[in-house]
């Protein structure tokens, strides 16, 4: 992967750090790279924010349209960049990009992480993600990205479309691990080559070298089964790491001594073991001593620490395993599992997250065209009272959905959220259910619309890639109403919360959200508006330890790690 993506990563503009760049060459390229090359494919931002090419350049080493400060759609079918700026809720913040942990930091050998997507929706798999990518930069390791293949629910039209895809295909993974100094990011296929095939695996059981199944490196499009039992029979796979019974501890230091350190802070919980409620309403300082920040992350359930052990620091490759057979599954929300002792490295990773893993250009321009149509059909409706063009919005989970008591008649859905939306207004409804006449109850109070009403914008888009665009379209409406337990409601919260610290709405500084409710019934329809710590069940919503206050200490954050700050150009 590393390979392919060179001029990507070389040229693009928010990675032109020269030490970032020299680590790269000499970690992936043997330093082989000359200055003048580099120089060649250098570029210069001038005013109105397009890319001049050095010379010597060539056209087809332009750096991608990915700013990671703002969105850019000029080369994915508009709309305007004022039009799609409304969808930013990320930032750019070059000091988080020296960041490292303190775990690894000097070992002379390199270390691997590899895993198994979750098997269920992208939301689930979405999730596991975000825990992974975090976990390996935490514990100082590679990561290894897992080959192309089918995803449940995302096999739509394979006679058309491309339905194989890799994380490369929803986010803009190619450039995380280089805009990272602390985050190496490479394929399975390149890790095969340069590990298994070399001989640097063997089968735990037997001790003997254990090359990949018919010694294949590249599973592109193929039934990973094979790949999935070779890695587990080949690489340490802890099964007691499992989210809810355990909290994933990483010290602010390295060295075993400070591992048991953090198993003591636990004994010091235990003694006087806190409820959920003693923090509702009632959050910890984001900065606050390891202890206490400790207390309120066990959610009134945790009672131990998964340690990163001296066992797991030696190994090679650690494995992370989706086996529903065993109970295997990181199925949580990476802030709800990992625990941080240094409070900045906990709010980085919130902010790496936010700013990082956040769906590709593609995606986030055709939901800001969509955002822009409805905006205009809303101001059309009523120009003098609703110049601005607001509309809201609701995702309506039914389907294959196991939580019966979400699944409402739209009589019911109306009588619930009538209180809340203006009769006549224009709502958005992202939706896994394709019949119209369900929502007749509705669309007699409300003009109410579709993604699948926007053809024209969504022209040439993968229709694999509707639910993402769903989500973010859903996410900037005035109200939102999203179903309780689902992952694909609560990710369309997170956005929310991270648009209300950007915008600094009513609540922020508590991190609650006076505008998004569940449409389930009252007593969940107002959980968002009032500060709710971590608590099991912790995948069926998002809790505002995600999003608030998490921009503090950037610049405390920047003198710890001053060692790996970069020379100015």
């Amino acid at each position: 992967m590393v390979g392919n993506f060179l001029h990507h990563r070389i040229a693009d503009p928010h990675t032109l750090h020269t030490r970032s760049m020299e680590m790269f060459e000499r970690e992936h390229l043997g330093g082989k790279l000359k200055e003048k090359e580099r120089e060649a494919i250098r570029f210069k931002k001038i005013k109105n924010d397009e890319w001049h090419l050095l010379p010597g350049t060539e056209k087809h080493d332009a750096p991608p349209l990915h700013d990671l400060a703002g969105l850019n759609c000029e080369d994915h079918g508009g709309p305007s960049n004022d039009l799609a700026a409304e969808m930013v809720y990320w930032s750019d913040i070059p000091s988080d990009s020296e960041f490292r942990s303190p775990i690894g930091l000097h070992d002379t050998e390199k270390k691997y992480l590899t895993f198994e997507p979750d098997g269920g929706g992208f939301n689930n798999i979405r999730m596991s993600l975000e825990t992974i990518i975090l976990m390996a930069h935490a514990m100082g390791r590679t990561l290894v990205m897992p080959p192309s293949q089918g995803m449940y629910l995302l096999r739509k039209d394979r006679d058309k479309q491309k339905v194989h895809f890799s994380f490369d295909d929803f986010y803009h993974m190619e450039q995380v691990g280089y805009e990272h100094a602390g985050l190496d990011i490479i394929s399975m296929e390149q890790f095969l080559l340069e590990v298994a095939m070399t001989g640097n695996l063997k089968n735990k059981t037997s001790g003997i070298v254990a090359f990949p199944p018919d010694n294949r490196t590249n599973w592109d499009g193929i039934d990973p089964k094979p790949l999935k039992e070779y890695l587990r029979d080949a690489t340490l796979a802890p099964l007691d790491w499992n989210p809810g019974s355990c909290l994933a501890a990483f010290p602010s230091d390295d060295g075993p001594e400070h591992f048991e350190e953090l198993n003591g802070m636990m004994e010091e919980v235990k003694k006087n073991f806190p409820r959920w409620t003693e923090f509702k309403n009632n959050p910890v300082p984001v900065d606050a001593s390891p202890l206490e920040r400790m207390r309120e992350a066990v959610g009134g359930q945790v009672r131990k620490l998964c340690i990163y052990d001296e066992n797991m620091q030696k190994a090679p490759v650690v494995h992370f395993m989706c086996y529903h057979k065993l109970r295997v599954r990181m199925l949580t929300h990476f802030y709800s599992f990992l625990y941080f002792e240094d409070w900045k490295h906990d709010l980085w990773s919130k902010r790496f997250v936010r700013d990082h893993l956040r769906y590709s250009d593609e995606i986030q321009c055709a939901a800001a065209r969509i955002v822009a149509a409805l905006r205009e059909r809303a101001r059309k409706r009523d120009p003098k009272g609703n110049p601005h063009g607001e509309y809201d919005s609701f995702h309506i989970r039914r389907g294959d959905f196991q939580y019966k008591a979400t699944r409402l008649e739209a009589e019911e859905i109306y009588e619930n959220v009538k209180d809340e939306l203006t009769e006549g207004a224009t709502v958005f409804i992202a939706t896994d259910h394709a019949g119209k006449p369900f929502f007749k109850p509705l669309a007699n109070h409300y003009d109410i619309v579709f993604l699948k009403d926007f053809k024209k914008e969504l022209e040439g888009v993968n229709t694999n890639y509707y639910g993402m665009i769903d989500q973010l379209v859903a996410s900037r409406g005035r109200i939102f109403f999203g179903c309780y337990h689902s992952t694909f409601s609560g990710f369309i919260f997170r956005i929310r919360g991270y648009h209300s610290q950007k915008d600094k709405l009513p609540g922020f500084e508590q991190g609650t959200l006076h505008h998004s409710f569940y449409y389930s019934g009252q007593k969940d329809k107002n959980l968002y508006t009032e500060y709710t710590p971590i608590k099991p069940p912790y995948f069926s919503r998002e809790f505002p330890t995600s999003w608030r206050d998490i921009d503090k200490g950037i610049d405390e954050l920047s003198q710890g790690s001053s060692e790996f700050e970069v020379e100015s150009e």
